[in-house]
């Protein structure tokens, strides 16, 4: 049976939910911390609220929507939508919504939108991130690293008119 994937705007609601995708997302990375629970969750807590505070100032008119399957949340996706750029800010899911072709729909949805609009779509992704792979499958193409991050995008198609 085909799962209905929709995306529902941010509210404040939805914070805690935020939050615990990004929990699942980032506590792997503190797995070796030798702190109490408690601390690594503040610790966690503060990465989230400075990341949500620096996309809302970097990208004011982006589109903060929460991924919702079959009317349940299951993940984020925050991306700025023209007119002068595409950029797929940030894609989470649960774990347990992963590889099941919900992130792939929702990027190749945004990647048709940009190429509707003349414009490539452009995103960041952790150099050894496994997302990669289907970045690669989706189009995407490494414009440059930095050493911790891979500035990728798919470029805009040229129609050949003859």
């Amino acid at each position: 049976m085909q799962k209905s994937i929709t995306l529902l705007p941010v509210s404040d609601h939805d914070e805690s939910f935020l939050f615990r995708v990004f929990r699942c997302v980032h506590e792997p990375s503190f797995a070796s911390l030798q702190t109490p629970v408690e601390q690594k969750t503040e610790l966690l807590q503060m990465q989230f609220n400075a990341q949500q505070s620096q996309y809302c100032t970097q990208y004011p008119d982006a589109d903060f929507d929460v991924v919702m399957r079959d009317g349940e949340p299951v993940g984020y996706m925050y991306a700025l939508r023209g007119p002068d750029a595409y950029v797929l800010i940030d894609i989470s899911l649960l774990p347990e919504q992963r590889n099941k072709g919900v992130g792939a729909k929702l990027v190749s949805a945004l990647i048709k939108e940009a190429q509707s609009s003349n414009e490539p779509l452009e995103a960041h992704v952790l150099r050894d991130n496994p997302a990669w792979r289907l970045w690669q499958r989706l189009g995407f193409e490494q414009v440059s690293d930095d050493g911790v991050y891979l500035h990728i995008r798919v470029p805009v198609e040229r129609v050949q008119h003859r």
